[in-house]
């Protein structure tokens, strides 16, 4: 089959999607959750259409966390179940249902074939702005669909600056209805027990983010969600006798791995040493020299050196401060705004 390629199993790699998609209607399994963001992963920046991957069964099992004693019944149910599942996006009053899978094939030999449907191409290829991205190991732990579906609300919606605490409200009614549970766990104390618990929880414990949350009532009755999300501190774990050197080994691929990634989202040219400042002043944050690299091709004036503009950006921490606003409707998040003029006046002013 024409442009097929074997699934890559690696962690580290992002899922980078429309936030069109996250706002979308969507129902599935854990199971079926994990594959299709791996499959997403799999996705490179410059492809122009999807791809079909090969997937040896039993390491697909594995990943799934499949029972090993029925893994191929699972699998097939699995494949089955997902090509019925269907996304359905909003715009207005307009909406459009959307396939997630075109192909699911097996070849009675332990290996199935897997394509991602041409429907959502426009929400998943050659993105450049209005898009949620990030590393498959943050959700992939997560024990309740609806904790990942939750952290990419969260995502789509976080701010810039990585060390205040960030708060975010929403609608008791939005998040139900974004979470597709209007009419499950009617009773709040049910929504909080079987839902929001359990998500925070999965949040806090696998992804990037400490997450915690507090109801707002109005009159008696809950009608807000207000999320507080921090991000971890990056842990100083003691090296064992003999391990530093592997660890600084592990370190450099790990290194190596991120400059190929900015490789691919920067045009310019640049040297690999630049490319290792920028991830070290960046904290090893992709997203957020996306986010600067981005910024800059919006400059009324020229740049001289981008490498140094991205360092004096990032440092700047330039963002819209956070301020408390009404509780949001699912439809009505949109990116962040900036005044790109404004900005670049104040970093050549010296005044970050």
């Amino acid at each position: 089959m024409k442009d097929t390629k074997v699934i890559d199993y690696n962690k580290n790699h992002y899922a980078v999607m429309a936030n069109t998609i996250i706002k979308g209607k969507q129902t599935m399994s854990l199971q079926e959750a994990r594959l299709i963001r791996l499959l997403i992963t799999q996705i490179a920046k410059n492809d122009k259409d999807f791809k079909t991957y090969k997937v040896n069964i039993q390491e697909l099992a594995e990943f799934l966390e499949v029972d090993s004693s029925n893994l191929y019944r699972e699998i097939r149910e699995i494949c089955q179940s997902l090509m019925t599942r269907t996304i359905k996006i909003q715009k207005g009053k307009e909406w459009e249902i959307f396939q997630w899978l075109q192909l699911a094939k097996y070849d009675g030999q332990g290996t199935i074939t897997l394509m991602l449907s041409n429907q959502i191409a426009p929400y998943l290829l050659q993105l450049n702005a209005w898009f949620t991205q990030y590393q498959l190991k943050n959700i992939l732990a997560m024990k309740s669909f609806y904790a990942i579906r939750l952290y990419e609300l969260l995502k789509l919606t976080v701010g810039e600056d990585r060390k205040k605490k960030m708060e975010y409200t929403f609608s008791v009614q939005a998040l139900r209805e974004y979470l597709e549970c209007e009419h499950k766990f009617k009773q709040i104390g049910q929504f909080k027990d079987k839902i929001l618990d359990i998500a925070v929880r999965d949040i806090s414990e696998y992804s990037e983010y400490n997450c915690t949350y507090e109801c707002k009532k109005t009159s008696r009755s809950i009608t807000d969600i207000i999320f507080y999300l921090g991000l971890k501190e990056q842990k100083q774990e003691k090296k064992e006798e003999g391990a530093g050197e592997k660890e600084q080994e592990q370190k450099e691929l790990d290194v190596d791995d991120l400059v190929d990634q900015l490789r691919e989202i920067i045009s310019e040219n640049l040297k690999t040493r630049e490319y290792k400042t920028l991830l070290q002043v960046a904290n090893n944050n992709i997203e957020l020299i996306q986010e600067k690299y981005e910024m800059s091709k919006k400059q009324n004036k020229n740049i001289e050196s981008l490498v140094g503009w991205l360092i004096k950006a990032i440092e700047g921490n330039y963002s819209e401060p956070i301020r408390k606003k009404k509780a949001r409707q699912f439809n009505e998040i949109e990116g962040r705004k900036y005044d790109y003029y404004e900005l670049e006046k104040q970093l050549l002013n010296g005044n970050n």
